[in-house]
């Protein structure tokens, strides 16, 4: 998908680091709504931590009592005991290494803020520094970071949140990452040597990295190379990305990858999966040299993609497997608006010539005037894939091109209908499906490529009537009066806890709507 990813290089750097330090298969949530909102329950330890006035003497049991710096207070945890940190407002110059796990999800060890003072971990002469990364975590579980700002991580392995190893029920909540980079320069041509992970979770072992939250952070300005602004890496599983924003990141925002042999997972759960991506808004997620998704799964299994916003990327959403003899599988990409990106709304299918994306589907989404930068591209994009479904979905293209078979790759068992299309000349006529990674043939309409193809045989060619398609004022509801209402598959069924854009029942009035908006109509 002419995308990038992590180099061996870049683990061999975190592991150094870390060893310094310590001298269609359907996918559930793998959390409730009540247990990822939820950081501590039980009586726990708590230690104080204030910068202006503490004292790591002190024994740090109370306000009056705190101690100087958030490593001392981690210290003095116990592995496989709850507690809770309470960190003073202010800036701290430390790189934090996590020394222990907590005891369960009921008691986890959690750093948080105090009073709703603003902490700030800054990497600017900040202690430890041998250790590239500003919080480290290996092989510890029940954990909860939250209200915590990172910034100012400049240096090659640069990372906010690094977890590697394996564990379980690691949650990161409204923290601030930002200014996490390879290079000061943001003008830079990265190598492939050249990577910084905001945050990112590297399952490197044969027993996962499993449970992992991550909701309402926002990951931003990061200079991140050859790597991802959020990460979900080798033996990962169960996990739920919900309510972030992350932008302006110099590559992808959000990546969830398999198959890498850097990892140092075994082959056989070398890959993210049993995942959710939901309600994630990600824009100006540009790299400098490949064409680079909003949201990525690169080799991952069984992962919904789900009512997210993308605009303003190099591409919307991409979905492949790079690593070839291997394969992305039960990939959900389903209720998201993606438009006025750079490239295609979705580029769906893999690159390398023995490797596919395979049962997956591209169902209910808005796809609208991407491809912005010109050329010939279209809305959809597709390169290798198997059985997989392009249903129930608006594409509304910046030109006459809706959709592209890419050359030299191939889609077999493919299924499109009940899609609504339209183009920029508002002509039927003017629709232009080129299917030369197929059959050869480049189709000017709808009905021609229904005749040519058998796809599409419930199909329609109009405009979808947004609530406002200016994109000055966008709003990409349906109208009252849309064709879109009432117009899917009849034989639609939601998968589990499926919902619109609008965390909205996903079928009402007896018949799912077209697009990300569920009207209710």
């Amino acid at each position: 998908m002419k995308t990038m990813k992590t180099p061996q290089t870049w683990i061999a750097g975190c592991l150094l680091l870390l060893a310094v330090a310590s001298c269609k298969r359907e996918v559930t949530d793998p959390l409730t709504e009540k247990e990822s909102k939820t950081f501590s329950t039980l009586a726990v330890t708590s230690y104080y931590v204030n910068g202006a006035s503490g004292n790591d003497a002190n024994a740090g049991t109370s306000p009056a009592a705190a101690l100087k710096t958030i490593q001392a207070a981690l210290n003095k945890t116990t592995d496989g005991a709850g507690a809770t940190i309470y960190v003073a407002g202010g800036t701290y110059k430390e790189r934090l290494w996590w020394p222990n796990s907590g005891a369960s999800a009921a008691e986890p060890i959690t750093l948080t803020n105090y009073d709703g003072g603003v902490v700030i971990l800054d990497g600017v002469n900040a202690s430890n520094d041998g250790q590239n990364a500003m919080i480290a975590i290996s092989s510890k579980s029940h954990i909860r970071i939250n209200q915590v700002r990172i910034a100012n991580n400049i240096r090659d392995f640069a990372a906010g949140i690094y977890a590697i190893g394996a564990g379980t029920d690691i949650h990161v909540t409204n923290c601030k990452i930002y200014n996490i980079g390879w290079t000061t320069d943001s003008t830079a041509v990265p190598t492939s040597a050249d990577n910084a992970n905001p945050l990112v979770v590297v399952g490197s072992m044969a027993n996962s990295y499993n449970e992992i939250y991550i909701g309402s952070n926002e990951i931003y300005s990061c200079n991140t190379g050859y790597s991802e602004g959020l990460t979900m890496a080798g033996n990962v599983e169960n996990f739920l990305i919900e309510s972030n924003i992350v932008h302006h990141i110099r590559n992808i925002g959000i990546d969830m990858t398999g198959h890498y042999t850097w990892t140092g997972a075994p082959a056989n759960v070398n890959f993210a999966r049993n995942g959710n991506v939901k309600y994630n808004i990600v824009h100006h997620c540009v790299s400098p040299v490949a064409t680079n998704g909003g949201i990525y799964v690169d080799g991952g299994k069984w992962i919904n993609v789900e009512a997210n916003t993308c605009y303003e990327n190099l591409a919307g959403i991409t979905v492949g497997c790079e690593n070839d003899n291997a394969t992305a599988e039960g990939i959900n990409i389903r209720s998201n608006l993606v438009y006025n990106n750079r490239d295609a709304g979705i580029l769906f299918g893999s690159n390398a010539p023995n490797s596919k994306v395979v049962y997956s589907s591209i169902t209910n989404n808005t796809f609208f005037k991407n491809f912005t930068a010109g050329g010939w591209g279209g809305e959809i994009s597709l390169q290798n894939t198997d059985h997989v479904s392009i249903t129930n979905n608006i594409v509304q293209s910046n030109s006459d091109i809706v959709a592209i078979a890419l050359l030299g790759y191939t889609s077999t068992n493919l299924t499109m209908d009940y899609n609504r299309y339209y183009t920029s000349s508002g002509s039927a006529s003017g629709s232009i499906f080129d299917w030369g990674g197929i059959n050869g043939n480049t189709y000017g309409s709808l009905a021609a490529f229904v005749s040519g193809t058998g796809l599409d045989a419930h199909s329609t060619y109009g405009t979808p009537s947004f609530v406002n398609s200016s994109l000055a004022s966008l709003n990409l509801h349906l109208s009252s009066s849309s064709a879109c209402i009432n117009a899917g598959d009849p034989a639609f069924v939601p998968g589990s806890g499926e919902l619109d854009i609008d965390k909205q029942a996903r079928l009402q009035n007896g018949r799912v709507d077209i697009g990300a908006d569920e009207t209710g109509y």
